[in-house]
């Protein structure tokens, strides 16, 4: 294209639409047309099937649907195997910086920096453990708002793939 004002295209796609304009019409109209077959379908079918009571019955479903997806999806997170992993997987982060911060080369101030930030880290967790320790009467008189949770199976057997022997 020229470059009084229009948008730069590459030369060669360019070309590629000049010569096959005709195939990419009728491309897109093709398009257009299982697309609106497609529409149609989909209006009669949720028309034949929301009337008010087969929309009460869908709606449930998908509640249930819902309701049982969100606790599959909550015990797969506070299941405590997966918990074990995912504190592990913290903490071996943490160290792993903590390692190449060590091993970089930077700046001895950045040194300096990194090993404030150790022991101030060491700091508020020792002044945390003591305020906990310290608490113990005013502990039991403060009791948390209690939230029902359940808990996640303990083990799971996942679902065996195609062709794997049940024994």
């Amino acid at each position: 294209m020229s470059e009084d004002g229009k948008k730069y295209m590459d030369p060669e796609l360019e070309k590629f639409l000049k010569e096959n304009k005709e195939m990419l019409k009728r491309l897109f109209k093709e398009q257009k047309d299982v697309t609106e077959k497609f529409l149609k379908e989909e209006k009669e079918f949720f028309k034949e099937s929301f009337n008010e009571e087969k929309a009460e019955e869908y709606w449930d479903k998908g509640k249930d649907k819902a309701k049982d997806t969100a606790q599959e999806l909550f015990n797969a997170f506070t299941d405590p195997e997966v918990q074990k992993h995912f504190m592990s997987m913290g903490i071996e982060f943490m160290l792993a910086m903590s390692a190449l911060m060590s091993a970089m080369p930077v700046p001895d101030c950045m040194r300096d920096m990194a090993e404030k930030a150790k022991e101030a880290r060491k700091s508020a967790s020792d002044n945390f453990s003591k305020a906990a320790a310290g608490r113990g009467k005013e502990a039991d008189q403060e009791k948390p708002e209690k939230i029902d949770i359940r808990p996640a199976p303990k083990k799971r057997n996942p679902p065996k793939a195609k062709g794997e022997d049940e024994s």
